[in-house]
């Protein structure tokens, strides 16, 4: 039976990131730049609020003093538009890193990005799986509170032991179900077509593999999270001279203050771009690369070595 090495899958974020350092980097620059285009419209408004007193002790019990409906509304707006522009960027960078996996060490000019039909297959895959999900989601939760109905009227602890039970059942299908759903958006692209049946099929015999797969890259996730938290701490503090995180006043008199520093604004953005466009790059690989590399080798006959495989089609209208 075909299988994958767990490790190697592991591995492949952390060999993709050594070998396209500034591929890494440009998916991160994709991602970033609906939040960069957020933030750069909310700083404005948070002035605003805070000048208005928004944020200041007491001010929700009393309503808050901030009416500018036509400024909310604005940045209603910007915030739907970075939502729906992230949502674009995740599919092209999904797409750039599978393809990435899959071309080995053969490099890449454009850093694997297309617009393709290849792009359509990972839209389509994706969507349905969200819905699909969504779906489970709540016939489970429905049948979880049902059952925890009919069994309401046992003892304890043999109740609590039933619900605890419920609950890992619950966990580990879920595991289950998402690993094999993860493998067909690789393997779309494996075979040039929406691979539902294909992707399914890969993921058989592979449950427990899949399983701690996803046990690993959550590990991994954490520690990529903690890193990150601790960046942002260390920028706000440096930022805000080592007061503001801890003083309420200090904080609303930056918050003021923001607009009228250009400056420090553009200083700190062209200092963090690089490691944060880096730290969203590496975590898209995290979530996709470890997949793609368990087709790559599921799609590859048995005692042999995974081969590069192209998956450049050409540009959709051409």
């Amino acid at each position: 039976m075909k299988t994958f090495s767990v490790s190697e899958a592991v591995a492949e974020p952390f060999r993709q990131a050594g070998r396209r350092p500034m591929a890494t980097i440009i998916w991160g620059l994709v991602l970033l730049a609906p939040s960069v285009l957020a933030f750069w419209a909310m700083i404005p408004l948070l002035s605003e609020m805070a000048a208005a007193g928004a944020f200041e002790p007491g001010g929700a019990a009393d309503g808050p003093p901030f009416d500018d409906f036509g400024a909310m509304m604005q940045f209603q707006a910007w915030s739907h538009l970075a939502n729906l522009l992230q949502l674009l960027g995740a599919l092209f960078v999904t797409t750039a890193v599978i393809r990435a996996v899959f071309a080995g060490r053969r490099g890449d000019g454009a850093a694997f990005l297309r617009v393709s039909v290849h792009e359509l297959y990972v839209a389509v895959v994706g969507v349905t799986i969200v819905i699909g999900v969504i779906i489970a989601m709540v016939a489970v939760v429905l049948l979880a509170v049902g059952i925890g109905l009919a069994l309401s009227g046992l003892p304890d602890p043999w109740r609590a032991l039933v619900y605890v039970a419920m609950g890992v059942a619950i966990a580990l299908g879920f595991l289950a179900l998402w690993g094999r759903l993860a493998l067909i958006a690789p393997a779309s692209l494996r075979y040039d077509t929406i691979a539902f049946v294909e992707g399914w099929k890969l993921g058989g015999g592979q449950t427990w593999r899949l399983m701690g797969l996803l046990i690993v890259q959550f590990l991994i996730a954490m520690v990529l999270g903690m890193a990150l938290l601790l960046l942002i701490v260390i920028v706000a503090l440096i930022v805000g001279g080592g007061v503001a995180v801890t003083n309420p006043d200090a904080m609303l008199a930056w918050l003021q203050g923001l607009p009228e520093q250009p400056a420090l604004l553009l200083g700190v953005a062209v200092v963090l771009l690089l490691p944060m466009a880096w730290i969203q790059g590496f975590s898209q690989l995290l979530a996709t690369a470890p997949f793609a590399r368990a087709v790559l080798d599921l799609a590859t006959e048995p005692g042999t070595a995974p081969e590069a495989i192209s998956t450049d089609t050409a540009p959709m209208g051409d």
